[in-house]
């Protein structure tokens, strides 16, 4: 239904998560037309929404009969393809209503879940056997990054390994089914984005475990904690930045519009 751009490797991608919001399906098309009226530099930029599951097929039909180029992406999956499982959404469910992405292992879905790296390695496996591009969130809370640069690096490590076990490492990102993004935990939420040379460090060790731990040389690898329209730039304009992973202030209209008139060039 939406088009994925197969060849992206020199595009950003810039996903909105809208976490638990709108709360009416009427406030989505306030959202919609922020995208629709802005100019979107396309040969530079990819950009994906992930709207509450109950949301997806309404806006992927919006999508498909505007025949927009945006892809659409889940917000979480079960790591079951079917079951009595109640509550769960599938990723072959979420692939069915359009979707091309799923977000996993978010911190909320760890923190607030109990999402263990197990059960998110066991869902990553899921999107990408169910042929979506799994959207792999890594990130340290406060508590390890007082520890220092080394705890950092030894907690990142070990959540993308963790994730990575169950599948095919080198099949999933020459095929570009997954990608990871940084989002440290003391950034998302609270107004306090880290800076761009500290993203760009645990970026580049991220690259690092890639190459060295599964000859994997090039992968896109997002930033995300408290973006916004004044901070965006810093990050997707930044050569070693694959794009960016927005949450709150995707559905703030405002600065929603604010934060796409940055993609114009």
């Amino acid at each position: 239904m939406i088009r994925i751009i197969s060849d992206y490797s020199m595009k950003k991608l810039i996903a909105f998560n809208w976490k638990m919001y709108p709360k009416k399906a009427a406030d989505i098309e306030g959202l919609l037309l922020a995208f629709d009226d802005a100019n979107i530099d396309t040969d530079r930029y990819e950009i994906a929404i992930a709207p509450p599951a109950v949301y997806l097929p309404m806006i992927a039909d919006i999508f498909y009969e505007v025949k927009a180029d945006i892809s659409l992406a889940m917000q979480n999956c079960a790591w079951q393809s079917e079951g009595a499982l109640t509550g769960e959404i599938s990723a072959e469910m979420g692939k069915n209503v359009g979707a091309d992405y799923a977000i996993i292992g978010h911190s909320e879905r760890r923190m607030y879940f109990g999402e263990t790296d197990e059960m998110i390695g066991k869902k990553v496996s899921a999107a990408i056997k169910a042929g979506l591009v799994a959207i792999l969130c890594v990130g340290e809370p406060l508590s390890v990054r007082k520890k220092g640069k080394a705890a950092v690096k030894q907690y990142i490590r070990k959540q993308i390994e963790e994730a990575m076990k169950g599948l095919s490492a080198s099949k999933a990102f020459s095929s570009k089914r997954i990608i990871i993004a940084y989002e440290p935990v003391w950034a998302i939420g609270t107004g306090n984005a880290a800076t761009p040379e500290d993203a760009i460090e645990v970026i580049a060790f991220i690259r690092s475990i890639l190459n060295t731990s599964y000859s994997i040389p090039t992968a896109r690898i997002l930033y995300g904690g408290s973006v916004n329209a004044k901070n965006v730039p810093l990050f997707v304009k930044h050569d070693g930045i694959d794009g960016a992973l927005i949450g709150g202030a995707s559905i703030d209209k405002k600065e929603l519009k604010s934060i796409l008139k940055t993609l114009h060039s």
